[in-house]
């Protein structure tokens, strides 16, 4: 599972005194894009084949405050032959708390084709032996 740390900024912070739920999806998307960038190099987003978000649904379980230390964990739940499950989670980095989680599916795409298309061997074998790590 990688972790990737967040810096939670005052404009996250809602009249509640807390992160906004809308805003965990920008923390999410951060540990997705790590997650990416480290298998596949920095420019896998803009390459013609990659993964676009087609599901995702999160659970909110402690309100998070300014000052807290979070980070996001992401790992591959499984690889379809169209798709990546991913699972996430947002943790409190002093107490090991887990304050959001979330699953979401990623699909192979073509950008030139603009359609789905099967995730590439490579890609699994990358993924598999990342999450074995």
């Amino acid at each position: 599972m990688l972790t990737t740390p967040i810096q939670i900024r005052f404009s996250d912070i809602d009249s509640f005194g807390h992160v906004n739920n809308a805003v965990y999806w920008s923390y999410f998307d951060v540990g997705r894009m790590d997650y990416l960038h480290r298998l596949f190099a920095d420019d896998f987003e803009l390459r013609d084949e990659t993964v676009i978000l087609v599901h995702a649904e999160a659970d909110y379980k402690v309100q998070t405050r300014l000052k807290d230390a979070v980070a996001v964990r992401t790992c591959v739940a499984g690889i379809g032959e169209r798709s990546i499950k991913m699972r996430q989670e947002i943790v409190n980095t002093t107490t090991g708390s887990v304050h959001a989680s979330s699953s979401s599916v990623l699909s192979g795409f073509s950008k030139a084709l603009q359609k789905s298309i099967p995730i590439k061997p490579e890609w699994k074998s990358k993924i598999e032996a990342f999450e074995r790590t």
